[in-house]
């Protein structure tokens, strides 16, 4: 049956009714379609690890310099209430990126989570043992019979059991202590005389509390190199097509971070009112030089040897291949 000649000018577009020339040709037609799919975005959620702060700087600045809108992309940052939660989330279809760290994400792993990693943030350890210089701590070997502050997780463990056996120590040798978040408190208080910190960041806020820390970074200490910060998703939601614009949004930010911190910084913080302290803005500049130029590359061999590094420590059991559960994205 043919239709009416009002109705054969007219095409639909998101509900409305559009009128068309008479000499509209089917590839115009085409195109018009096209643009119109183009102008809607995708959503997509990433689960923080933590409340924003300056490790987070790609991200913010991918938002605030208009990289991901013009990725076509509305990004979504969500804050845990707890930041465990996060890769469980998003492994349960509750959310499309996680953040987490490398040493952790093998434990996920694991632990039978169905998850892959798709990209970084930062690409190396931002983590350090730090000690104040009046405790008289000097060298690996002056830990010996002393308190050690920690996070969760027994890869934290492991890594300060890999940094003592670098002066011929065991963690036989010290007393642990779970302090949670409570890092600086704990060293300045004396309720440790170390604590695994994170240099970008607890170092600095020693110093502005006019003490003098002492730092060992693990990478230097029998640590194998890992990903401090890393960008994971549901095994069963990849290839996503949403993610290559991410990671290539991202790109870019991190090379307007790197050609002007400062500038990044103000047009952030002024957006984020809970970063801008004295601390975060020192944080944030500390941290420039260890966000990934290129979100999405992996090196493979290093996350296998991070996998044998905690299945020798009897962390994990014998590991499986990083490309099982590390995807390269190509955009």
């Amino acid at each position: 049956m043919s239709m009416p000649d009002s109705e054969t000018n007219k095409i639909w577009v998101w509900g409305r009714a559009l009128a068309l020339p008479h000499q509209l040709t089917r590839r115009r037609l085409g195109l018009l379609a096209a643009s119109a799919a183009v102008a809607a975005p995708d959503h997509l959620t990433v689960l923080l690890d933590w409340f924003i702060n300056p490790d987070h700087a790609p991200l913010l600045v991918a938002q605030q310099t208009g990289e991901f809108a013009r990725a076509g992309l509305i990004v979504e940052l969500i804050e845990p209430a707890d930041a465990a939660m996060a890769p469980k989330l998003v492994a349960a279809g509750h959310g499309d990126i996680a953040l987490t760290d490398e040493p952790h994400f093998h434990e996920q792993i694991a632990g039978g989570l169905p998850l892959v990693r798709v990209g970084a943030l930062i690409d190396r350890p931002l983590s350090t043992l730090a000690a104040l210089r009046r405790s008289g701590i000097a060298k690996i070997g002056d830990l010996r019979g002393r308190r050690i502050g920690h996070g969760s997780g027994d890869a934290e463990r492991a890594m300060v059991g890999a940094m003592l056996a670098t002066a011929g120590l065991t963690l036989g040798d010290v007393q642990l202590v779970d302090i949670g978040e409570q890092l600086t408190v704990a060293l300045l208080t004396g309720q440790v005389d170390a604590a695994t910190v994170y240099r970008n960041f607890e170092i600095l806020a020693l110093r502005e509390q006019g003490a003098e820390p002492i730092a060992f970074d693990y990478e230097a200490y029998g640590v194998p190199w890992f990903d401090e910060l890393i960008l994971v998703a549901g095994a069963s939601s990849v290839p996503d097509s949403r993610l290559p614009r991410f990671l290539s949004a991202l790109r870019h930010a991190v090379a307007t971070l790197r050609a002007d911190p400062i500038a990044a910084w103000t047009s952030c913080a002024d957006a984020q009112a809970e970063l801008n302290t004295v601390l975060n803005r020192a944080a944030w500049i500390a941290s420039v030089p260890y966000f990934a130029a290129d979100p999405a590359a992996v090196n493979l061999g290093r996350y296998d040897s991070f996998a044998a590094f905690l299945a020798k420590a009897g962390i994990i059991p014998r590991p499986r291949p990083a490309r099982t559960y590390v995807r390269e994205v190509e955009g």
